[in-house]
């Protein structure tokens, strides 16, 4: 099993955090798109590595054309010598509509075809002009002349909540990219059965999909703050619906009233008080040796996990502190 990590934050401080982890011996780092593009971020560890894999968990598919995000993995990809990995997810209907003025409409289908848009622009810069005619996009001119094609393939991966999303993927992409609020139990029982079967509807091995997850990992000497700290984050994505099948394969779908009223009064500490019973089914929480041992339960259960830590709740410097000790904790186990 493969060791990812997460980076972000400001952007002056990406290539050294970057940097470390490729010094760690991680195998790949990830950075996400909230408070800022990921493209701009994945750039700035691109530059600053030299062996690591370099991928978005994830990149924001809907308000962007599938030819602008096609250029840009090229670009990307060019940049990093081929070390380049493009993650991308539909995010949540309000998120489309409200913050990027997008519609929403059938995310599983449209995910799936934005994905071969992309691969039909990135075969454009081989010499293969685009002859894409969907349901959704049409893109039939190539980009301008003047970069050829990526030094290698990249892989695509989509993120992954829901059956209907992993089977699309199984069918299409080259690897989900999981949710950090997840289980071995709910891969193993949920998400892998619908790649397999998203693979299967396209005559493909469910072998070619790679299975990696985002996985909320908060680690302290004092064990009970790590994991009232992943509480907080996880009680945060459980107020989401799309979510609600996690909890529901661990029996939790009931906490979710009580979590949305404690979150829309913006009480915190209600919140992870609430969200407790998540932290033993849906994170890896503890001190260094409990969340070691807690990860190795995803052995054999993915190919990859993309370690994070929780950011709603703690300060600047608490986030810089627990990346460090994620980075102490796992890098003896990358080797």
């Amino acid at each position: 099993m493969d060791l990812g990590i997460v980076i972000g934050g400001e952007l002056a401080g990406v290539p050294a955090l970057a940097r470390r982890a490729e010094e760690a011996g991680f195998e790949s780092v990830w950075v996400a798109e909230t408070a800022r593009t990921a493209f701009v971020q994945a750039a700035l560890a691109v530059s600053a590595t030299e062996r690591i894999t370099v991928g978005t968990a994830v990149a924001l598919a809907f308000p962007r054309s599938p030819a602008i995000t096609a250029m840009t993995a090229r670009d990307l990809s060019e940049l990093a010598g081929g070390r380049f990995v493009l993650g991308l997810g539909p995010q949540v209907k309000r998120v489309n509509e409200e913050r990027f003025g997008v519609a929403f409409e059938h995310p599983a289908p449209k995910m799936a075809e934005y994905v071969e848009a992309v691969r039909a622009v990135l075969g454009s810069f081989g010499g293969v002009p685009p002859e894409h005619r969907g349901r959704f996009y049409s893109i039939t001119m190539a980009p301008f002349p003047g970069a050829g094609p990526a030094p290698g393939p990249i892989p695509i991966y989509l993120a992954a909540v829901n059956t209907k999303m992993a089977e699309a993927a199984g069918r299409v992409a080259d690897g989900i990219s999981g949710h950090p609020m997840t289980s071995p139990t709910y891969i193993a029982e949920v998400l892998r059965p619908a790649v397999e079967r998203g693979a299967a509807s396209a005559g493909r091995d469910p072998a070619e999909v790679s299975l990696t997850t985002n996985l909320v990992v908060q680690v302290d000497p004092d064990g009970d703050l790590a994991r009232r700290e992943a509480a907080m984050q996880l009680g945060f994505y459980a107020t989401t619906r799309t979510y609600a099948p996690v909890l529901a394969t661990h029996g939790l779908e009931d906490l979710v009233g009580s979590l949305r009223e404690a979150h829309a009064k913006g009480d915190l500490a209600a919140l992870a008080d609430i969200a407790m019973p998540l932290v033993d089914h849906l994170a890896v929480a503890g001190t260094p040796d409990e969340a070691r041992e807690r990860l190795r339960a995803f052995e054999g259960v993915v190919d990859r996990v993309i370690l994070g830590s929780a950011w709603v709740g703690p300060d600047p410097e608490r986030l810089r502190s627990t990346y460090e000790l994620l980075l102490e904790t796992f890098a003896p186990v990358t080797g």
